[in-house]
């Protein structure tokens, strides 16, 4: 199925070498822990799943330069230069500390992939409850740039088939793109079991939760759930955020 194909391209494996000393020991209002609250301050590595929600390429035209490590430390920054948005869950990058020492490998469809990285330098947004963050990222590969801008464009219309084909009420079908343990891209396929209603974002797309029978692994929060005929689209779907021990479940999403 097409629009599978382009949530993989836009998928990434993302990698942490920081745990904030802001993190949570627990979850608000319970005794659940909360995840990696127990290693804050720690530089192990950790790993996770995003996907591309957005591009912006830079010229010298706009007289912005480029805010990555190695162009802060130069006389000389790019003023040619790209922002990604990768949209993951907030527990694997929980705030700008962390963003600051995050890197995220795109196109990792196998061992034998390029290593293709590109590197956090902020936190755009973070929802603890919808367990969802933004995270800017940035590129001096203006083909990669070019390449990701044209491949999101196809989603609408991809996406829209889908609608069609999916649209009766049993329709239950889910499919997630991520990076388990780290490794390369890998497909899951399964359905939802329960969906449940939280919000509403507006008139006719409430905020939806998630449970499901896809397979999942460590690495695999933060990616894509994407809901056969329900998903509203790329900008405020679904994503992973952990097992409660009977099914997987999702954060926030509009429906």
């Amino acid at each position: 199925m097409e629009v599978i194909k382009l949530i993989a391209f836009l998928t990434v494996r993302i990698q942490v070498s920081y745990t904030s000393t802001a993190r949570p020991r627990f979850h608000a209002g319970t005794t659940r822990e909360y995840p990696f609250g127990n290693s804050r301050g720690s530089t192990n590595k950790r790993t996770g799943t995003g996907r591309i929600g957005m591009v912006w390429k830079y010229t010298e035209k706009d007289d912005r330069t480029c805010p990555c490590r190695a162009c802060k430390n130069s006389e000389n920054p790019r003023k040619d230069w790209g922002l990604i948005r990768v949209i993951t869950a907030v527990h694997v990058v929980y705030d700008t500390s962390e963003a600051l020492q995050t890197t995220c490998r795109f196109g990792f469809d196998s061992e034998k992939s390029p290593d293709v990285t590109i590197e956090g330098v902020d936190m755009e947004r973070a929802d603890v409850n919808d367990d969802r963050c933004h995270l800017a990222c940035v590129t001096h590969d203006l083909q990669l740039l070019n390449r990701l801008k044209v491949q999101w464009s196809r989603y609408p219309g991809l996406h829209k088939k889908v609608t069609e084909k999916f649209d009766r009420p049993d329709d239950n079908l889910v499919a997630i793109v991520s990076h388990p343990h780290g490794c390369s891209k890998h497909v899951s396929l399964g359905s939802w079991t329960h969906k449940m209603t939280t919000g509403e974002s507006s008139p006719g797309h409430p905020y939806v939760m998630y449970t499901y029978t896809t397979a999942t692994c460590p690495g695999s929060s933060g990616a894509t759930v994407y809901i056969m005929g329900r998903s509203w689209g790329l900008w405020y779907n679904q994503i992973h955020s952990g097992y409660n021990g009977e099914d997987n479940f999702s954060g926030n999403g509009c429906d």
